[in-house]
C-alpha cells in the first residue's frame, strides 16, 4: 500500500506518467482533404500536446500529484512544452532534454470537431529504459503509473516491470494504434484502447459494442487483467474476468476531439487512486472526456475536478 498525501478529508493521489510530449500544430478546415487534394484552412494554432503530457495535465487538474518522465528536444518547442507542463502543476524534474528536435503532431481538425493526426516523434523516440533509473524510488511511493504507445516499447516494458516490482498499479493507454505483443500487454493492470487501437491489438474490427466485447474477450484470453475500451459517443466498455459493464457517455456538442481519450485516461487513474470502484471511475472518466471535447486544443481542454464533479451532478444528480 502506497502512502497518500492528504489535508483533512481530501486525499491526493500520486501519479507517474511515462510518455510523450509534443507541440501540436493544429489546422482547422471545413472537411478532411482527399488524397492528393490541397485545401485552404480557416485557422492555425500551436498547442502543447502529446498523449503522455496530456494525461499528466489531466491528472494534475483533477487533483493528482503528477510527475512526468520523458524527453523534449533542445529547441524552442522543448522550452515551451516544459513551461506548459509546469504551469499546469506537473512536476518536470524528470523531463530530460535531447540534442535533437522535440516531438510534434500535425492535426487537421474539421468543423464537426473530428481530427486526423500525423506525429513526428522527435525526442520522444529517444526515451530509454535508463531514463527510468532516477525515478525508481518514486515508483515505490506513487499510486498509479500511466503509459501510452508514443515512446519506444522497450521503455514502456521497463516501466511496467518496475511498477510490478514496486507494487504500483498501471494503466496502458494503447494509442496510437499499433500491434503490441500480448507479453507486454499483460504486464499492465489495465489496458485501455479506443476502437481503432483495439482493432490493431486484436485483429478484430471494432466498430460497435458487440465487436468491442469480442476484442475485450480476446485480450482477457491472452492474459490481460482488465480491459477498458473507449467507444467515443457510445461511452466505454469495462471487462474483467468477473465483470462486463457498458458505461454510457455524456452527450455534448464536440468542438475538438483531439485529447478526449487522454482526459479519460488521466481521470480514470485519479479516480481509481482515490479509491473509486472501477465502473464509477470509468463514469468519472467519461465525464472528463466529454468536457474535454467542448474546448479547442489538447492540454487547454483538460478539465478541473470541480468542473467534472459539477458536470456529473448536473447530468445524473449528486
Amino acid at each position: 500500500m502506497h502512502e497518500r498525501i492528504g489535508t483533512g478529508e481530501r486525499m491526493f493521489s500520486t501519479i507517474i506518467v511515462v510518455g510523450s510530449v509534443n507541440m501540436d500544430l493544429v489546422v482547422r478546415t471545413k472537411r478532411m482533404p482527399k488524397e492528393g487534394e490541397s485545401l485552404i484552412g480557416s485557422g492555425f494554432t500551436m498547442v502543447p500536446g502529446g498523449k503522455g503530457a496530456n494525461q499528466a495535465v489531466a491528472a494534475a487538474r483533477l487533483g493528482g500529484t503528477t510527475h512526468f518522465v520523458g524527453r523534449v528536444g533542445n529547441d524552442m518547442f522543448g522550452t515551451r512544452l516544459r513551461e506548459g507542463l509546469s504551469s499546469c502543476g506537473v512536476t518536470t524534474e524528470h523531463l530530460l532534454v535531447d540534442d535533437g528536435p522535440s516531438g510534434i503532431a500535425v492535426i487537421i481538425l474539421n468543423e464537426s470537431g473530428q481530427n486526423s493526426i500525423v506525429v513526428a516523434p522527435g525526442a520522444n523516440a529517444t526515451c530509454r529504459p535508463d531514463d527510468l533509473r532516477p525515478v525508481a524510488a518514486l515508483f515505490g511511493m506513487a499510486d498509479f503509473l500511466l503509459l501510452q504507445l508514443e515512446i519506444p516499447l522497450k521503455t514502456i516494458e521497463a516501466a511496467l516491470d518496475m511498477a510490478h516490482a514496486a507494487g504500483l498499479r498501471s494503466v496502458l493507454d494503447a494509442g496510437p494504434a499499433q500491434e503490441v505483443s500480448m507479453d507486454l500487454l499483460r504486464k499492465a493492470d489495465i489496458v485501455s484502447p479506443n476502437e481503432t487501437e483495439a482493432s490493431a491489438l486484436t485483429g478484430i474490427e471494432v466498430n460497435n459494442l458487440t465487436t468491442a466485447r469480442k476484442a475485450a474477450k480476446k485480450l482477457l484470453d491472452g492474459g490481460v487483467e482488465t480491459v477498458v475500451i473507449k467507444l467515443g459517443q457510445q461511452g466505454a466498455l469495462v471487462v474483467t474476468p468477473d465483470l462486463e459493464e457498458h458505461v454510457s457517455s455524456f452527450p455534448v456538442d464536440a468542438v475538438d476531439t483531439t485529447a478526449a481519450g487522454d482526459a479519460f485516461t488521466g481521470a480514470l487513474a485519479v479516480a481509481l487512486a482515490d479509491g473509486t470502484d472501477l465502473v464509477d471511475a470509468v463514469r468519472f472518466a467519461n465525464a472528463a472526456g466529454a468536457l474535454a471535447v467542448t474546448c479547442l486544443g489538447a492540454q487547454p481542454s483538460m478539465p478541473t475536478r470541480e468542473s467534472v464533479e459539477q458536470f456529473i451532478a448536473e447530468r445524473v444528480g449528486s
